[in-house]
């Protein structure tokens, strides 16, 4: 989809143009859907939807269905037993582990966590980190060996890399 001519892209158009690129292989209607829901959401929580695009790169490659080596789920990849506390805490009805494969329930659990954790931290590498690594574990950590953590470098680099594909497309 290409943006009328003199106008910038709106918002939703550019998320799905970086779903595209990351998992062309997702039917155009879901990258759409996925696309709308990370602008929702994102704006619910009170974060750039572009930060919360290179979340969703970084975790899954953009697979709903994505399922890491120690269990957690999803876009934004989240262990059933945090999701479940999440959904808790939320006031989101849990209906168990598989809830985790569908984008929207996913994407509200993860940032809802996100939100938790940078209320914790006060601080959103070290948020970041936690969602990574645990928050018992950063608690624990120097607090620069945490905001320089690998994970939060990839995010932090592949959303300057969205934000800068963004302008560059304005």
């Amino acid at each position: 989809m290409q943006p009328r001519q003199g106008k910038p892209p709106d918002a939703v158009s550019q998320l799905f143009e970086g779903l595209s690129r990351c998992r062309a292989s997702l039917p155009e209607n879901e990258r759409w859907r996925i696309a709308g829901i990370i602008q929702q959401e994102s704006h619910r929580y009170g974060y750039d939807p572009l930060f919360v695009l290179a979340m969703v790169e970084v975790e899954s490659q953009c697979l709903p269905t994505a399922r890491s080596h120690k269990g957690a789920v999803g876009l934004i990849q989240l262990k059933p037993s945090t999701a479940r506390a999440m959904a808790d805490d939320a006031g989101i009805r849990w209906h168990g582990p598989q809830m985790l494969k569908r984008p929207l329930f996913n994407v509200q659990l993860g940032l809802h966590y996100l939100r938790q954790l940078e209320d914790q931290f006060r601080n959103r590498s070290l948020a970041m980190a936690a969602y990574n690594l645990g928050p018992a574990r950063v608690a624990r950590m120097p607090r620069q060996r945490a905001e320089q953590a690998g994970y939060v470098r990839k995010i932090m680099t592949r959303y300057a890399d969205l934000q800068a594909q963004s302008v560059g497309s304005s």
